[in-house]
């Protein structure tokens, strides 16, 4: 275990040259200076014939327009990386493996993560009330382990909204989103804890749970203790005051190549609204395979099933859960103003695939289909 682990480690700090794609290792120093483990200087590479499967299958969606972003795919030591497309349609200008993408719902893991290391410090409990930290939540019985898996009951903020908010040039923050369900805006679905429904809303109060109890800023609390700490240089949180989507490097993009334009929902964050790279996704996978800053217990429950969202899936703390034949996956992607993300990940094995895209156009990435292919 120790030995897989320092190789993945090795296969990130290493460099490769190799332009748009990179998958041999070679012996190159470090490049990223926050983390100072050494270096290993040898990496395994994927086959031939799957290094060539794999560069037909994202090839061949470039070609016809459905496929536009950036690729990470590791297996026990062996990685294989693409980038392919345009950081901007209008502009043409090319990706770069550094570039970060709105995450979309992809936030939702990394959100989770943030308030679990708050109970792994013993400031709160996952049975907890909502209403022991929000005095004024109109809803009774919701816990945090519900906001979690998505077994609140309450309804989505982004369904009331429109109809609420009449300053669409402005941007709403999670606390209006607060006081709107503090007005009797939102409805309640369902008594908590009797089923799952996916919601945004479970994850844009999350960040005010975690401002009530760490004193800090949300945006402020996860770069201290999340981003900084795993080394995840090139991740953000979309702050629309001071820099809006469309002035980011990538942009989200509608079917048709047209960019998306800043949205009045993007200031609200923790369900959405993280900008990330591959490679700091990257490391946020090793944290979960090798926790430093999370407790193992609690990793593992993250990553059981809390409830049942689908025929043959489940939903845990942050994750969907889908058992394979011999294996479980752990996932997570997003869907939101032009951008789609995936983040797959075996439960047993060493084994992600992190993909980032910034056209919507084509549909979802077949899981089975690609999961496979490594």
């Amino acid at each position: 275990m120790i030995r897989g682990f320092l190789l993945l480690l090795g296969l990130y700090l290493t460099g490769c040259d190799g332009g748009s794609r990179r998958h041999q290792g070679q012996d190159e120093a470090a490049s990223d200076s926050l983390l100072l483990q050494p270096s290993i200087a040898w990496v395994d590479s994927f086959s031939v014939d799957t290094i060539e499967q794999l560069d037909a299958y994202f090839e061949a969606r470039a070609r016809h327009g459905r496929f536009n972003g950036n690729v990470l795919l590791v297996d026990e030591g062996k990685r294989y990386e693409r980038t392919l497309g345009k950081r901007n349609f209008k502009k043409e200008r090319e990706l770069e493996e550094e570039d970060a993408f709105q995450l979309a719902s992809l936030s939702k893991p990394i959100t989770a993560f943030g308030l679990l290391l708050l109970i792994d410090q013993g400031k709160l409990d996952l049975d907890d009330f909502v209403q022991d930290y929000l005095w004024d939540f109109p809803f009774e019985n919701v816990t945090i382990r519900s906001l979690l898996a998505h077994t609140s009951g309450i309804g989505n903020y982004i369904y009331i909204t429109d109809s609420l908010w009449n300053a669409p040039d402005s941007f709403m923050t999670n606390l209006d989103m607060y006081n709107f369900i503090g007005c009797g805006h939102l409805p309640r679905y369902y008594t908590p804890h009797t089923r799952f429904h996916y919601c945004n809303t479970n994850y844009a109060l999350l960040p005010l749970l975690i401002e009530a109890v760490s004193g800090r800023s949300f945006r402020q609390y996860m770069q201290e203790e999340v981003f900084e700490p795993l080394g995840m240089v090139h991740t953000s949180y979309l702050d629309p005051w001071i820099k809006n989507s469309s002035e980011y490097a990538v942009l989200g993009h509608y079917p048709n190549g047209d960019p998306k334009r800043p949205f009045y929902l993007n200031g609200i964050v923790g369900d959405k609204g993280l900008y990330s790279t591959t490679g700091d996704l990257f490391k946020f996978f090793m944290e979960w395979k090798h926790p430093s800053l999370i407790s193992k217990r609690l990793a593992e429950e993250a990553m059981c099933p809390q409830s049942k969202s689908a025929h043959d899936q489940y939903y845990g703390l942050g994750w969907r859960i889908r058992p394979l034949e011999d294996d479980t996956l752990i996932f997570h992607n997003g869907w939101w103003r032009g951008f789609r993300s995936y983040f797959w990940m075996s439960k047993k094995q060493e084994k992600v695939a992190i993909i980032l895209t910034n056209s919507i156009r084509g549909g979802y990435l077949k899981q089975d289909e690609l999961w496979q292919m490594f």
